[in-house]
């Protein structure tokens, strides 16, 4: 739990500081996740050491992106400005028949906190849920069908209905570059012919599928890890 919540260790190793935007943070976990990629590993102790750096690196930046979306900021980023608490007086302060005021407090005024242990554990659990649910496993054919159509939609702004690449089926060799877009959505990074979708990839031969490895960490929509010749 103290792994996938120490974000000080997170940062350090993403080579950032914490008041860092969310895109250096996006850029820079792309950049450590190719670098520590699996077959980019030498040996099979190298690749073991590179699957638990993976591993450990997608459980803290899972509870760093629930932090944001709960939070609008990144862990250690500063608070939002102007942001006002409502603190009603109770009812037993009202004398002589006046209303009570409604305080005002500027929260930039107000010390800060150190979180407890309890919220700690809280956004560790999230994390938790978060890596639990990256590696369910593949969805069904009529989910598929639903992720193809947003990873259209988001890639071309175009629905499925309407564009000349929606893909139904589950990632086969032979598919074209068009129909890997529509079925993945855009490579975080191509070279050589080769794909990366974070830790899996896509490799293609004249344009046309023609290899893949589908990773537990982010896996790609196929039926198994590497395609069956």
């Amino acid at each position: 739990m103290a792994d996938e919540t120490d974000f000080l260790d997170l940062y350090t190793r993403l080579r950032l500081e914490p008041g860092c935007s969310l895109a250096e943070f996006k850029q820079a976990y792309r950049r450590h996740v190719a670098q520590w990629h699996p077959d980019r590993r030498a040996d099979g102790h190298a690749d073991a050491l590179a699957a638990r750096r993976l591993q450990r690196l997608t459980r803290q930046y899972g509870a760093a992106m629930e932090f944001h979306r709960r939070h609008g900021r990144l862990p250690g980023g500063a608070p939002l400005p102007g942001v006002a608490v409502a603190t009603p007086e109770p009812a037993a302060a009202i004398e002589d028949g006046t209303p009570a005021t409604t305080v005002i407090a500027d929260t930039e005024s107000l010390p800060r906190r150190p979180l407890g242990t309890w919220w700690w554990l809280a956004i560790g659990a999230i994390g938790v849920a978060v890596l639990a649910w990256s590696l369910m496993p593949a969805a069904s054919e009529s989910d598929a069908e639903d992720n193809a159509e947003a990873a259209i939609v988001r890639t071309t702004g175009v629905p499925a209905a309407n564009s000349a690449f929606a893909v139904s089926g589950p990632l086969s060799l032979g598919m074209s570059e068009d129909e890997v877009i529509a079925l993945e959505g855009e490579p975080t990074q191509r070279a050589d012919g080769r794909w990366e979708y974070g830790p899996s990839w896509v490799r293609f031969d004249n344009h046309a599928v023609s290899d893949w490895y589908s990773s537990p960490l982010r896996g790609l929509h196929s039926e198994s890890p590497r395609p069956r010749h």
